[in-house]
């Protein structure tokens, strides 16, 4: 049988080395990335370039379109779906895209379409086109929001 014993300043001192010294894996710090110090897009979002991408997407969506409620939310969605890669493709650097596109009914009533978003009206932006024929209306929205 052994015995140890320590004076108290010595047992401070082993208690840091214990624990420095331990058994358990060792685990890697996280690693750590330099800021960039950028607070401006190189490739600010542009809503003249999106106003041409919404109106040739909406225009073909809306060739030859009668109202039918599952070929209009098929043909929202398209369109969404086509604006949203067309305007990623423009390499708007920092910007999130959010696209919306509702297609509706033409019969006599009146519409009222509100969206709400904290935003900076520095650097957030949007795009709209509206569109209809005899059968129905189209709105299309796209927003360009400043992501650091």
């Amino acid at each position: 049988m052994y015995t140890v014993s320590f004076k108290p300043s010595e047992c401070r001192h082993m208690k840091h080395k214990m624990s420095s010294n331990s058994l358990l894996p060792q685990q890697s710090e996280p690693t750590r990335y330099a800021n960039t110090y950028q607070l401006e897009s190189k490739n600010p979002f542009n809503p003249d370039k999106v106003d041409k991408i919404l109106k040739s997407v909406m225009l073909e969506a809306f060739e030859n379109l009668t109202y039918d409620p599952e070929m209009c939310a098929k043909q929202a969605k398209w369109a969404s779906l086509m604006i949203r890669m067309k305007v990623k493709e423009l390499n708007f650097e920092r910007y999130k895209i959010v696209c919306v596109v509702t297609i509706g009914e033409k019969c006599r009533q009146d519409l009222s379409v509100m969206c709400k978003f904290l935003w900076d009206c520095e650097k957030d932006r949007f795009a709209t086109f509206t569109i209809e024929n005899n059968y129905v209306f189209g709105i299309a929205y796209c927003f360009g929001l400043y992501y650091e």
